[in-house]
């Protein structure tokens, strides 16, 4: 049989949970210092800390550009990919713009992708080069292998996105949710039969 246990209101959970995430966070708060370790902005005056999930934030920006970058590479290296590339890309580049990151441009190389974007697309301005921490990536050389590694690459970023879902605020997990299941789909999509046409 089950004890009778008093049951909560919605009020006394709302406040238990109200109080404890601030306490929490001044407690975080009392511990952690500024990047140059005085707490201060250099003008005497005290600086603020950063948004919570502002790194994890800035993380997902990095690694969408990066995954643009190698969008842009195989591309690059297999034309006859690029039609089928370009809406899977165009999403990669939407999503380091709701990061807050800036995307690089379409590349212009190909006729099949200069057509492929167009002003209207959505697509956040971006600057002309990828992000200074973004490498080099030089995709396989057969088509079906480009395509398989892209898939991995999304698959890896969908399943690390979704094991910080919940170590990031709620508006930041939903957008990373949001984000690790177009990455899915992106897998999916790229590896169906006849991808490497």
């Amino acid at each position: 049989m089950i004890p009778d246990v008093p049951r909560l209101s919605r009020r006394s959970v709302v406040a238990v949970v109200a109080v404890s995430t601030v306490s929490t966070m001044a407690a975080g708060a009392g511990c952690s210092g500024g990047g140059d370790g005085s707490g201060s902005d250099g003008a005497g005056h005290a600086s603020a800390p950063p948004r919570p999930g502002e790194t994890a934030r800035r993380q997902a920006a990095a690694d969408s550009a990066a995954l643009l970058v190698r969008y842009d590479a195989v591309a690059a290296a297999h034309p006859a990919l690029a039609a089928r590339l370009a809406p899977l890309r165009a999403e990669v580049a939407q999503h380091v713009g709701a990061f807050g990151g800036r995307a690089a441009p379409v590349p212009t190389a190909s006729p099949t992708m200069s057509s492929a974007a167009s002003p209207s697309t959505g697509t956040p301005k971006a600057s002309a080069t990828a992000p200074a921490t973004t490498a080099p990536y030089t995709p396989p050389s057969s088509p079906a292998a480009a395509l398989s590694a892209l898939a991995r690459e999304e698959r890896r970023l969908a399943d690390r996105r979704a094991a910080a879902l919940l170590t990031v605020p709620g508006e930041l997990a939903r957008l990373l949710a949001s984000v690790a299941a177009a990455g899915a789909g992106h897998a999916a999509l790229l590896t169906t039969k006849g991808a490497a046409r």
